[in-house]
């Protein structure tokens, strides 16, 4: 009877033995990997960091903020007693900063239409002005270009006169040259004619001369 129990007791010993380490086996392989989740996409943004001592602490690190506006940038997430508890809170802060995220963008899209609308108010104020800018600088371009064409006319009719005053004084210019040519011609025959003068007149007394003194040589043969 007792050789029984044995047996039995045996059997059950080693039944119970085979499952805890059928039920430990299968938490080893299908329990996740801390450290394969501390290096996922996920949780490249945290700093996993392990202290050493009687009870060491998961201390877990932000490396940058995803929320721009955020104060808490690099800051620390909390410490945490196990692996799992760090893996845990910081997706519960990466959720957190998802949202913030999230609602920042809704923010800066509201802002950013806000500022679009005021954009486009200034914008439409700023055609307006110029517009009239342009109306007016148009206005006051015809009046130059009026007192230009104006200003061009007056220098085409100078420049005529100016052609004209140059012809005539060209043409004074050559009369006088023609003149002071006859002049020049003028005094060579005056000179000329001084000249048959005073010959003419050397003659003219050479002959009264002579009839002079014909006239006492025929007095003497008179007498």
């Amino acid at each position: 009877m007792k050789s029984l129990i044995f047996k039995v007791s045996t059997v059950l010993v080693t039944v119970v033995s085979v499952t805890l380490m059928a039920a430990a086996l299968s938490v080893y392989f299908a329990h996740p990997d801390a450290t394969s989740e501390m290096n996922t996409l996920a949780m490249l943004n945290y700093d996993f960091q392990q202290s050493t001592g009687e009870n060491p602490m998961w201390t877990v690190k932000r490396r940058f903020s995803v929320v721009a506006a955020d104060s808490k940038e690099r800051g620390t997430v909390g410490s945490y007693k196990t692996a799992y508890e760090a893996i845990t809170k910081s997706h519960e802060d990466l959720a957190t900063q998802m949202v913030g995220q999230k609602t920042e963008k809704g923010s800066l899209k509201t802002s950013v239409a806000e500022q679009l609308v005021k954009f486009d108010a200034s914008q439409q104020q700023d055609v307006q002005a110029i517009g009239e800018r342009v109306a007016i600088l148009q206005a006051e371009a015809e009046q130059w270009q009026t007192q230009v064409q104006a200003r061009s006319d007056e220098a085409q009719a100078i420049s005529v006169n100016t052609l004209e005053v140059r012809e005539e004084t060209a043409a004074r210019r050559t009369d006088v040259l023609r003149l002071r040519h006859e002049l020049e011609e003028a005094r060579t025959d005056l000179f000329r004619l001084n000249e048959i003068l005073r010959h003419d007149t050397d003659q003219l007394l050479r002959v009264e001369l002579e009839n002079q003194a014909l006239d006492q040589r025929l007095q003497q043969l008179q007498q």
